[in-house]
């Protein structure tokens, strides 16, 4: 494993990058130093080490690199504040370029998977295939009195010198069904979020139009995509729900942070679906 830094283009980026095995291969199997590098995005609040678990598991099969979004973990905040998908997008693809993996297998996490969406979109030569952890589903989708209803209200408090009862009572609904140890992380990770970052991803987030892009690029040729998702996660505005044609594999006994829940199973579905014709 070695953590380094890449220039972005809001400032610097935190990556940590995971080496495939050097090990000769199974009988069958191709070279770890072949396979489809995987490039991991984490959601709101997280960092690189959200990842760590689940890549134990994957260790020497391929190589894996986890990016720390801007303003998260160790990369530096944008001074715009520009936290929308699109921004985090071309930081994803600034870390392609830097190290100079021209088609991976892009995987994100939560609000992650709009910032893999939006980049496998605008650039879907890329990204051979793409992973949606847990996806937040479009909210664009929904019908206008129920925006108005229950998500104005959030941005709304968000915005006051309250924020911070407004933002924990979010997550705590984000965690349910999660492992103690992993809600214990989580909200360590909450508390330590300025409300910049957490305010400019929730709006981003509610505005982003999240199956218009994920249909600009299974459109092209060739593209893959395939959804991992919770039990919790099957509401009428969920990306599998609106588009049947992705195909999602529920992780049972999980929360939202179901990598962290079930590092293990995980880690067979991911590498299984990657090896897959």
């Amino acid at each position: 494993m070695h953590s380094q830094t890449v220039a972005g283009p809001a400032g610097a980026l935190h990556i940590v990058d995971h080496p495939a095995s050097a090990a000769p291969p199974a009988p069958g199997a191709g070279h770890a130093g072949e396979a489809l590098p995987l490039v991991l995005v984490h959601g709101m609040v997280g960092h690189t080490g959200f990842w760590e678990a689940p890549l134990a598991h994957l260790a020497g099969r391929r190589r894996a690199v986890a990016v720390d979004l801007r303003g998260h973990g160790a990369s530096e905040a944008p001074v715009d504040a520009d936290y929308s998908p699109a921004a985090c997008a071309a930081d994803v693809l600034a870390v392609l370029d830097a190290l100079g993996l021209p088609r991976v297998a892009l995987v994100g996490h939560s609000f992650g998977t709009l910032v893999a969406i939006a980049a496998a979109a605008a650039h879907p030569d890329r990204v051979a295939r793409l992973v949606l952890v847990d996806a937040p589903g479009d909210f664009t989708q929904l019908p206008a009195e129920i925006r108005e209803q229950q998500l104005s209200p959030l941005l709304a408090a968000l915005a006051t010198d309250d924020w911070r009862t407004a933002a924990r009572a979010g997550f705590d609904g984000a965690l349910g069904g999660s492992a103690p140890a992993t809600r214990d992380v989580v909200l360590g990770r909450l508390a330590a979020t300025p409300r910049d970052r957490l305010l400019g991803m929730y709006r981003s987030m509610i505005a982003f139009p999240t199956v218009d892009t994920l249909d600009r690029y299974l459109a092209v040729p060739g593209a893959r995509a395939h959804a991992i998702v919770a039990p919790s996660n099957a509401w009428p505005f969920s990306l599998h729900v609106l588009r049947p044609a992705l195909a999602a594999a529920v992780m049972p006994e999980t929360g939202h942070w179901l990598m962290m829940d079930a590092p293990a199973p995980f880690a067979e579905h991911l590498e299984a679906w990657l090896t897959a014709a």
